[in-house]
């Protein structure tokens, strides 16, 4: 139990609190439904739009505790413009526990309803909606009757990273990728602990200079004798 614990303050075991999955709803262990299934559905938001860290980033929420992570929650981001957006900036809505974007934002036909998580993609042109694990449709649908969805060789993660040890292949997905998608979702969890604060993001020094109180959950306590090096 110690060593599960880890970092984490010291606390007794409680049957049915921890395991096997409520464990990541505490903010002592997991990060919650963002910190969950972020990193994977918005994966495809930050791959096809060549995304980087935010620069702003402000949670709305019912409340939550220094304990557990919110129930239903919208997170909106502000990103910079890519080569792939137009304008200054970006947005990028979360919403998870439930909540969906109402629906006529995917100009859906009647009787279609946008699948319980995934993304949709709102442009100029029309809309894409892509299911988690499953295969996008546009819309409105009758401009895109004829149209052939282009195909794409799967990658295995797993290989890739094989190949990067055995061979020094680049992986698909580096710390280059990695960490401001990591930084994306982390700063939703700290805007989620201080609901309709917009939170300003200096990603080139890992500050949220705008909120001492933000800026104080970028990093925590470490319980003694699982302290890590450079980290404050």
């Amino acid at each position: 139990w110690d060593l599960w614990i880890g970092a984490a303050p010291m606390r007794p075991y409680a049957a049915d609190s921890y395991h096997p999955f409520k464990w990541r709803d505490w903010q002592d262990f997991g990060s919650g439904a963002l910190g969950d299934f972020g990193c994977h559905i918005l994966d495809p938001v930050f791959g096809a739009l060549e995304l980087t860290a935010p620069l702003r980033v402000k949670a709305e929420n019912d409340g939550t505790t220094n304990e557990v992570w919110p129930g239903p929650e919208t997170v909106t981001y502000t990103f910079p413009q890519t080569a792939r957006t137009a304008g200054d900036t970006i947005k990028v809505v979360w919403r998870d526990g439930g909540l969906k974007p109402p629906r006529e934002l995917a100009q859906l036909p009647d009787g279609v309803e946008l699948p319980g998580g995934g993304s949709l993609f709102i442009g100029e042109a029309g809309n894409m909606v892509l299911p988690h694990v499953g295969a996008p449709a546009l819309y409105p649908q009758e401009k895109y009757a004829d149209f052939n969805m282009p195909q794409v060789e799967g990658l295995s993660h797993w290989h890739v990273w094989v190949d990067a040890v055995l061979a020094g292949k680049k992986t698909s997905d580096g710390f280059h990728y990695s960490g401001p998608l990591a930084e994306t979702v982390q700063l939703g969890n700290i805007a989620a602990r201080l609901p309709g604060d917009e939170l300003q993001w200096d990603a080139a020094a890992l500050k949220i200079p705008n909120n001492s109180d933000a800026n104080s959950l970028l990093t925590k306590e470490y319980r003694e004798g699982f302290e890590v090096e450079g980290v404050a």
